[in-house]
């Protein structure tokens, strides 16, 4: 079973064609084969593995291509015929419509209304895309980031969610450990094949927590492997677990090079994980700016407060509240001890002490993501 598109390209010209496929790759597609002529792609169609997409570029002489193309959008109709022009004529669009064709695509591609077409199309082929993702990301060293994601993560699988958790902390990620799970493969291994990912290869590299049901796949096992870990490669994956889960969660760390932007753009949801201390707090404020620079909308920020205390802190809420020009959203109390002893142990403190405060903060914590509906199954 196969979780990406599979797609043949059309164009003369051998440069447009690999730049199409890089870019047809980062919405998750698979680039079976390319053609410079039109009549060259009626071979590959009729057959098992034909491809479900098929996307032609008309230039130089959008009229002539368009009738080489002939009756094959009519002939195969499990595959449906993209066509990209720089021409926009209606005479053209018409009989491109007329013929059986799919979408007309205008060149300049624009992204937002590719990716559109691109999911109307995989949802016909049972690839609707539907996870949600939640990506965490510290502000200091050892705020607890991992423990919200890893928590965060295994309350939502546990809530009856598919749920899969990415370490991104590609040096010193540890959420494998964090359920005592023993990795054969990691991101990185996955890397090296996203340009064709299927449900088996993914079966393989993802470890599955046996109490709650939580996949996991792990960060690099070597340190130089994270450079395997690319931006192109990042996007493919989120592009095909999200057609195969409910969530995706990621325990990233705080940075904008290439990979980390990727995540953040990709994101439904960026959590910022803080403690009330002045080091923290400038850190959030500094990443919270850079990411309204980047333009993010501020509905998919949101502020956690980890090892909250209600009297004796460094810095008051409201005092990071005013410096962010937003509100916390989530605190979770400080409990070291079960904290420590749920890391130590390797299962999530939501396993492992449900009850304490902190459990149910964090419990309560990913509830908040859920649907009214899901929260009252899972209750």
């Amino acid at each position: 079973m196969y979780v990406q598109l599979n797609a043949a390209i059309v164009d003369p010209d051998a440069a447009n064609r690999q730049e199409l496929a890089t870019f047809l790759s980062g919405f998750g597609i698979n680039v079976v084969a390319q053609y410079a002529q039109t009549e060259q792609v009626a071979g590959a169609l009729g057959r098992v593995d034909s491809p479900q997409l098929v996307i032609i570029n008309l230039d130089p002489a959008p009229a002539e291509t368009l009738k080489r193309l002939g009756q094959l959008p009519r002939q195969h109709p499990g595959t449906s015929f993209f066509v990209l022009s720089q021409t926009l004529d209606p005479n053209v669009l018409m009989e491109a419509m007329h013929m059986g064709v799919r979408e007309f695509i205008p060149v300049p591609i624009q992204e937002q209304k590719f990716s559109a077409s691109i999911e109307r199309i995989a949802s016909q082929h049972g690839m609707g895309k539907k996870a949600r993702i939640v990506h965490v990301i510290p502000t200091i060293g050892g705020c607890g980031s991992t423990t919200v994601s890893c928590n965060v993560a295994a309350s939502l699988a546990q809530a009856g969610s598919k749920t899969v958790l990415a370490d991104l902390d590609l040096v010193r990620g540890g959420a494998a450990s964090y359920f005592d799970v023993r990795p054969r493969y990691t991101i990185a291994d996955v890397m090296a094949s996203a340009e064709k990912v299927d449900k088996q290869l993914l079966d393989n590299a993802l470890c599955v927590h046996r109490t709650s049901q939580l996949s996991i796949l792990a960060r690099p096992e070597l340190p130089e492997d994270t450079q395997r870990v690319t931006q192109a490669g990042l996007q493919r994956l989120l592009n095909v677990v999200g057609r195969m889960y409910d969530w995706v969660v990621l325990d990233s760390v705080m940075s904008i090079d290439p990979v980390y932007s990727a995540a953040l753009q990709a994101a439904d949801l960026n959590l910022i994980v803080m403690q009330l201390n002045v080091p923290s707090c400038r850190n959030a404020e500094r990443f919270v700016g850079a990411m309204r620079r980047m333009g993010i909308d501020a509905s998919k920020i949101k502020i956690v407060v980890n090892r909250f205390v209600k009297k004796g802190g460094d810095i008051e809420p409201d005092e990071v509240e005013k410096a962010l020009g937003m509100k916390i959203s989530w605190l979770i109390p400080n409990d070291f001890k079960n904290a420590i002893a749920a890391i130590n142990f390797g299962e999530p403190v939501v396993l492992r002490s449900p009850r304490s405060e902190m459990s149910v903060s964090l419990q309560q914590l990913a509830n908040s993501l859920l649907p009214a509906d899901a929260v009252r199954k899972a209750a």
